[in-house]
């Protein structure tokens, strides 16, 4: 998912403190906005920049419209062993953060704990929540319904959202197991980039057009929807997220906007649901972490040489690039710079 072409890199501290500053100039507190700019500066590092910082622009201007809440304060509570996570229409990353670390504490003493959550911006990557579950020695699964976004060939519109899942894992002696993916060919993002790029056109099963048919133009994507994985299959899936993310708590149709045009995407009115389950109370943590290496090495050695598990390149290039910058191209550095005269917080970081 990596952006090209790279115009300059920036140092990912640089990168957070000047996010930090911007979203504050939108009325966020300094605690919430240092937590987003991190999440978001996280997921460029590990190589993600189609869901990072390029979402920042997006995030202010839901935050000048009030979309999105500044001053939003996430409540929990518990009923019937099912936990539910108000967001007060907040910043994704704020309140994903606040179910996730709610729902790790309560794994301390369940062995599976469930959280719906509503009322929430935008998560954009769903795969750094897990990440970080993981990295506590919990099993984490995450997924986002999203507005309508995705059809088959031959729809009128988007039908269903392509309603992103994740997962993560903890691996001994090895970076976490994580799995992030919508259930559209590519994330919509990827049609978004290819146009604030300039390039003319993107792979036929990407997309369709308003008519229904397949498109390699990404403005006519953009005004039709996203194709599924596996066709029926992906469809499928996006099924069950909404049920998970959306029926759960109660969501009824109509309730979120149509699918957006632009070239940000959604980030306001999402909802979600969150599985944490607690392995060394599940089962027993040795005979866990036992299991999933020797499933791991099998699936390694057979793989042959050069063989990579999901989240593995992304744990690489999160170390790279904290070593030589995170890359943005002149496309995204164009738009940061734009949105820092208008907040008043210039966009005047050194290149690494």
């Amino acid at each position: 998912m990596n952006l090209s072409p790279v115009s300059e890199r920036f140092a990912a501290k640089a990168l957070q403190r000047w996010a930090t500053a911007v979203l504050m100039r939108q009325g966020v507190a300094e605690a919430p906005a240092t937590l987003t700019a991190k999440v978001l500066v996280r997921t460029s590092l590990r190589g993600i920049d189609t869901h990072g910082l390029a979402r920042l622009p997006a995030y202010v201007d839901k935050l000048a419209t009030r979309e999105v809440n500044a001053q939003a304060r996430p409540r929990m509570e518990r009923r019937h062993g099912l936990l539910h996570c108000d967001g007060d229409n907040g910043l994704g990353q704020v309140v994903a953060s606040f179910a996730l670390d709610e729902a790790m504490l309560a794994a301390r003493t369940s062995a599976l704990v469930a959280c719906s959550i509503r009322s929430t911006g935008h998560l954009a990557a769903l795969g750094g929540f897990v990440l970080s579950a993981a990295e506590r020695g919990f099993f984490a699964i995450l997924c986002q319904r999203t507005p309508p976004v995705m059809a088959l060939p031959g729809a009128r519109g988007p039908v269903i959202g392509n309603n992103p899942l994740a997962f993560a894992v903890p691996l001994v002696g090895r970076p976490p197991l994580v799995f992030d993916m919508a259930h559209s060919v590519v994330a919509r993002g990827h049609v978004a980039q290819a146009l604030r790029e300039g390039k003319d056109a993107i792979p036929r099963d990407w997309a369709i057009g308003p008519d229904g048919t397949p498109t390699t133009d990404p403005a006519l994507a953009l005004q039709g929807a996203m194709q599924p994985i596996a066709g029926h299959k992906g469809l499928g899936l996006a099924m069950l997220v909404e049920c998970l993310a959306g029926s759960l708590h109660g969501f009824v149709p109509g309730e979120d906007a149509a699918a957006p045009t632009d070239l940000r995407g959604p980030a306001a009115n999402v909802s979600a649901f969150l599985l944490v389950i607690n392995p060394a109370l599940a089962v027993g943590q040795g005979a866990f972490d036992a299991s999933v290496s020797a499933w791991m090495q099998t699936y390694l050695e057979a793989s042959g040489l050069g063989a990579r598990y999901p989240g593995q390149r992304q744990a690489e290039c999160e170390q790279q690039r904290l070593r030589q910058g995170i890359p943005v191209p002149a496309g995204l550095l164009a738009e940061l710079r734009a949105l820092g005269r208008s907040v008043g917080r210039p966009f005047d970081l050194e290149a690494a």
